[in-house]
């Protein structure tokens, strides 16, 4: 496998951004793009260079071997086209969130074990230098004992009056503040401080049925709180505040791929700044980090396990019940 086959279903802006980076891994090539569109494929596959190109998911696997496929279309998609693939014994990198409730992460978690095939969510967040490292000072005590987490994601979305056009107002594709953006403040405290003990959630919804602003305040051992907050009512920091007994440590905006963060430990001292810059969007981590699974045989990453998406999705699924939130078929 000197060279690593990557197929892309779904060609929408975040699967763009990943063909991108791939060009930025030497020994990695895109060969095969699939849509429900021949002509979306067609000019996707001659802008990155694809050699094949397919109307349909289904036919996306009749041209070159493929190594690895990244899973890029809407919400509703992903467990339909992930246990396709599974069932063919291609390696899968679902995007988030890798279903639309625990009951579908659960089936796509027993097929990947069942069929013995490489899963991992795409929780890029995981493999982002800044966000290795800062784990890294955590883990090792440089903040003391944690006790506390203040993260934030939000935009400005559409209109009210565009709603129902809208992919991420839409309950019928899993729209919604939460499972788009939501996710990663959440993802931050379960990579920080794991399963919580409770939930408290309240949301604000439109007549469709979609949350637009969301406030998730998940509560640990000995009174720890970690508070999530994401919105489509406006553009926030999107950064990220961790309060430890030695320390504080902010991850710089957008906290979810940061490319720095700044450590403050005492009120005279000044801030110990940690830079690790890179180029394009930072899929690229993920991506390499699935190669060197799948090329050493790992059936899942070490750093973001099957186990994990089945807490994270255990929560999402939790709140979403709070809040009051249901797609169609639920």
């Amino acid at each position: 496998m000197a060279t690593f086959n990557w197929a892309i279903l779904g060609l929408g802006n975040i699967a763009r951004k990943f063909a991108e980076d791939l060009q930025r891994i030497d020994d990695a090539q895109l060969v095969a793009v699939g849509s429900r569109s021949a002509e979306r494929a067609a000019a996707f596959a001659k802008e990155f260079g694809a050699d094949h190109a397919a109307g349909s998911y289904e036919d996306t696997f009749s041209g070159p071997r493929v190594d690895a496929v990244y899973i890029a279309t809407p919400h509703t998609g992903h467990k339909e086209l992930t246990l396709m693939c599974l069932e063919r014994g291609i390696p899968v990198l679902c995007e988030k969130p890798m279903g639309l409730n625990l009951q579908e992460v659960q089936d796509m978690v027993a097929a990947a074990r069942r069929c013995n095939v490489y899963l991992m969510e795409a929780l890029w967040s995981c493999f982002i230098p800044s966000i290795v490292e800062m784990k890294t000072l955590v883990d090792g005590g440089d903040l003391g004992t944690l006790e506390s987490l203040r993260a934030d994601f939000g935009f400005r979305g559409v209109p009210r009056d565009d709603f129902e056009r809208d992919r991420l107002y839409n309950p019928a594709l899993g729209g919604g503040a939460l499972l788009d953006i939501g996710i990663y403040p959440i993802w931050l405290a379960q990579y920080l401080f794991g399963s919580p003990e409770s939930i408290h959630a309240t949301a604000r919804l439109t007549d469709l049925g979609a949350d637009v602003d969301t406030q998730v305040t998940l509560r640990y051992p000995d009174g720890k709180l970690a508070h999530c907050y994401s919105t489509l009512l406006g553009d926030t920091k999107t950064d990220a505040l961790l309060l430890g007994t030695k320390g504080e440590l902010h991850i710089h905006g957008r906290f979810h791929n940061a490319q720095g963060f700044s450590v403050l430990q005492g009120t005279d001292q000044p801030p110990e700044n940690h830079y690790h810059s890179f180029e394009g969007n930072g899929y690229q981590f993920e991506a390499m980090a699935v190669m060197e699974d799948v090329r050493a045989g790992r059936k899942e990453s070490a750093r973001w396990s099957l186990d994990d998406s089945l807490l994270l999705h255990r929560t999402l699924t939790e709140v979403r019940e709070m809040i009051g939130v249901a797609y169609p078929g639920e």
